[in-house]
């Protein structure tokens, strides 16, 4: 199958700490350390010829909630050809770490992802990508995982609603942890690895169609 990207397109994402990883450390800058600079790399060495962009736009810390009040400088003035948003986990991770009060409850989570993805649709011709959280986790009665996948569901049912696809990070976490033990891909279940990021990269790029060849 062709790649989903085509010349010159930009490509956008936007999310919390998993895909900031310190993007605005002169280091790191503009693209941060992990899976967005990893997809970046990957696209700029297989298909050199497409002169994509890639833009960062994730936020240590974020909730769906954070991203409403940014949706408009961040996304509606770019605008991008592709966003993908990738959002979740601190929204259920804030019950069972830090303040509770900050946790955002199903019905929220599900009613703003909601709003963002209507204010884009309606305002930008981005196409747009879901990409489903994950916590490295092989347990599924573990609690912050139990819970998890209620907003998981959620996901899918917000790109079943909005026809949009969703790239599902878990089952690729599931079958890597198989192989090698959390710490292996996953700092605290939640902060991928460099493996860790490199995993997320090549879901991601799987999802729209890359192929590693080189002629």
């Amino acid at each position: 199958m062709t790649l989903i990207f085509k010349p010159n397109e930009t490509i956008l994402f936007i999310g919390d700490s998993i895909t900031d990883c310190d993007r605005h450390n002169p280091a790191y800058e503009p693209l941060g350390w992990g899976y967005v600079y990893h997809i970046h790399c990957l696209l700029r060495s297989v298909y050199p010829q497409l002169g994509l962009t890639i833009i960062n736009k994730g936020v240590s810390g974020d909730r769906v909630t954070d991203l409403r009040s940014r949706w408009q400088s961040d996304v509606v003035d770019t605008p991008p050809d592709w966003l993908f948003i990738y959002v979740g986990i601190n929204d259920v991770w804030r019950f069972f770490e830090g303040n509770p009060e900050e946790g955002v409850c199903l019905t929220d989570f599900s009613e703003t992802y909601r709003q963002l993805i209507k204010a884009a649709q309606s305002i930008t011709t981005a196409q747009i990508q879901l990409i489903s959280p994950f916590l490295a986790e092989s347990d599924p009665r573990d609690p912050f995982y139990s819970r998890l996948t209620q907003y998981q569901t959620v996901i899918d049912d917000i790109g079943f609603h909005f026809d949009v696809p969703v790239i599902h990070l878990q089952p690729a976490f599931d079958r890597a942890l198989q192989m090698k033990p959390t710490n292996y891909w996953t700092s605290d279940r939640v902060h991928p690895t460099e493996e860790g990021h490199m995993l997320i990269a090549l879901t991601i790029l799987h999802a729209c169609h890359f192929e590693l060849s080189l002629h």
